[in-house]
């Protein structure tokens, strides 16, 4: 009978442990180990694909890293390496397909939600440089979570976040079904070049009316010539009629 109670006390104790562990964020579980490798995996969204060489594509664009290859398509999941040391997350390496097999140093989490892990890695691209930061936005825009928009939005929008990872955000930003209008209305937020400079080729690949006035509107009022040529170059590229007017306009002036 005592043999029986023990038992039945550990099981209760077993459960209990893994309805806590459910009942904690993933940052939580992140935040558990102070130093070492964490690893995790989540869905990808429809169309992701990795290769065996580590560069990942989707079938809509080319590669975002490594080489462009669309003979092998490993689809998924996306898998993501948090280095941590101090209590903090000091880098992220992003891939897609495969397994892994977690090293006795390394922390296993397994398959956590994509909407949370999304969420989680747009959350530290706001501090978080180099490549772990574009790496971190890359793997939120990647899963398989309903809406990313708000999130890469919030890093375009945060002057104090790594530039590379605004950069990253904003290119991914154009590739949700964020609509345009807003696509638009987060160029006035944007002070470094090279954020103004991708911005352009980022709305050029929206080619509808609203991306087409906003090019105009950048050809015609942005403060760098620079720029102004890039929107031209672009506006160029969309053989749109309103494009191609304000184009002979100003070279008939």
């Amino acid at each position: 009978m005592r043999r029986n109670a023990f038992a039945l006390a550990a099981l209760l104790v077993g459960a209990a442990s893994a309805a806590e562990l459910d009942a904690q964020t993933l940052a939580q579980r992140v935040d558990a180990v102070r130093d070492g490798v964490v690893l995790l995996a989540f869905q990808a969204r429809p169309g992701v694909c990795g290769t065996s060489n580590g560069s990942i594509w989707t079938r809509e664009s080319r590669s975002i890293s490594g080489s462009w290859n669309q003979s092998v398509c490993l689809p998924g999941p996306v898998r993501v390496s948090l280095g941590r040391a101090d209590g903090a997350t000091i880098s992220v390496r992003t891939f897609v397909g495969g397994t892994w097999r977690a090293a006795s140093s390394e922390t296993d989490l397994g398959v956590v939600s994509a909407t949370e892990a999304a969420h989680y890695l747009a959350g530290i691209a706001h501090s978080i440089g180099g490549r772990s930061g574009t790496d971190a936005v890359s793997a939120a825009a990647l899963s398989d979570a309903p809406d990313t928009s708000p999130d890469l939005v919030s890093i375009v929008r945060d002057a104090n976040a790594p530039l590379d990872a605004r950069k990253q955000a904003l290119f991914w930003a154009g590739n949700t079904t964020l609509a345009t209008r807003e696509l638009v209305n987060l160029y006035d937020g944007l002070a470094p070049f090279s954020l103004r400079e991708h911005y352009v080729f980022v709305i050029s690949q929206r080619r509808d009316d609203a991306a087409v006035d906003k090019l105009i509107d950048v050809a015609r009022h942005d403060a760098d010539l620079e720029i102004r040529k890039r929107a031209m170059y672009w506006l160029g590229q969309t053989q749109d009629p309103k494009a191609v007017k304000f184009l002979r306009d100003l070279v008939t002036r």
